[in-house]
């Protein structure tokens, strides 16, 4: 309740200090994360909120980049009592739509409490994510609950997570994120798939080879982030397709733990902030058209 009455500029730097010892320079930023926090503090262009709401980015994904498969949404609904979980399939994953971080995986559905999957995802529904990092993109996304597609690779585990950091709509950085639920690492490469050494929130991994879809991967983030400053591209490589994860505004809030701690420098020499900028796109908020 406290946190309600701080304003953003004064909470946002305190969440810094906290993080690593000392305030962050918000009126001449140069590092990433002080300017994600910039960002959140006052980058007020629409499409912010766009891509943060995981329902409508999916229209937006179509129309940008038709060869990239969304993964199948069962249901979804503004009330987590009239979620159909007797009709949603063996396995799926239980997401918010309104936050970042919600989502329950449900290898079999069988095994599962129905009744505390609805206690979880009301409970969701009741909260305010913006109050926890700020992040205004957040602040008019509808708050609602959806059933997804579980996603598996060729072995049957959770496929890796391709996360494309693009800048002024160029891919820089591509992060490897693997078994987030379990012993999560990342891996670090440039967009010529050589290793960059780091990770930014995870133990360092063991080396991959590229993804054979990885020129297509590149060209669809590109596609998707045309025009902007900033956006991460999260996808994914199953079966030879290109599958859609989510599109990021603000990684980790601004609070990146780079490691070494001079990504955070290469990272913020490659984001030339541009608030103002007006983009392409076309943003319309009833353009969701469900399943």
């Amino acid at each position: 309740m406290a946190a309600r009455f701080i304003g953003d500029r004064a909470y946002l730097a305190d969440l810094y200090r906290k993080r690593f010892g000392r305030f962050p320079d918000l009126d001449h930023p140069s590092g990433f994360n002080e300017k994600i926090l910039v960002k959140i503090l006052g980058d007020r262009r629409a499409y912010l909120t766009l891509f943060a709401d995981r329902l409508r980015v999916r229209d937006y994904v179509r129309q940008r980049t038709p060869s990239v498969v969304l993964p199948r949404l069962y249901a979804w609904s503004d009330s987590a009592a009239s979620l159909p979980f007797d009709a949603l399939p063996e396995s799926f994953v239980l997401k918010a739509n309104h936050g970042s971080g919600w989502l329950r995986i449900v290898e079999r559905k069988d095994d599962v409490d129905q009744a505390a999957l609805v206690r979880l995802a009301a409970k969701w529904l009741a909260s305010d994510f913006t109050i926890v990092g700020r992040e205004w993109a957040y602040r008019d996304v509808h708050r609602a609950v959806y059933a997804e597609e579980l996603l598996r690779d060729d072995a049957g585990g959770l496929p890796p997570d391709f996360k494309l950091y693009t800048f002024d709509a160029k891919v820089r950085l591509i992060q490897v994120d693997r078994d987030r639920y379990g012993r999560h690492t990342q891996v670090l490469y440039d967009p010529q798939w050589r290793p960059i050494a780091g990770s930014v929130a995870a133990a360092q991994g063991e080396p991959l080879a590229p993804p054979a879809a990885l020129p297509r991967m590149i060209e669809a983030a590109q596609a998707l982030a045309a025009g902007i400053d900033f956006l991460r591209v999260d996808l994914y490589e199953i079966a030879g397709s290109i599958v859609f994860g989510e599109l990021t505004n603000y990684p980790n809030k601004g609070l990146n733990r780079f490691r070494p701690a001079s990504l955070d420098a290469l990272l913020g020499n490659w984001l030339t902030l541009a608030p103002t900028r007006p983009v392409p796109i076309d943003y319309r908020p009833e353009t969701f058209s469900g399943m």
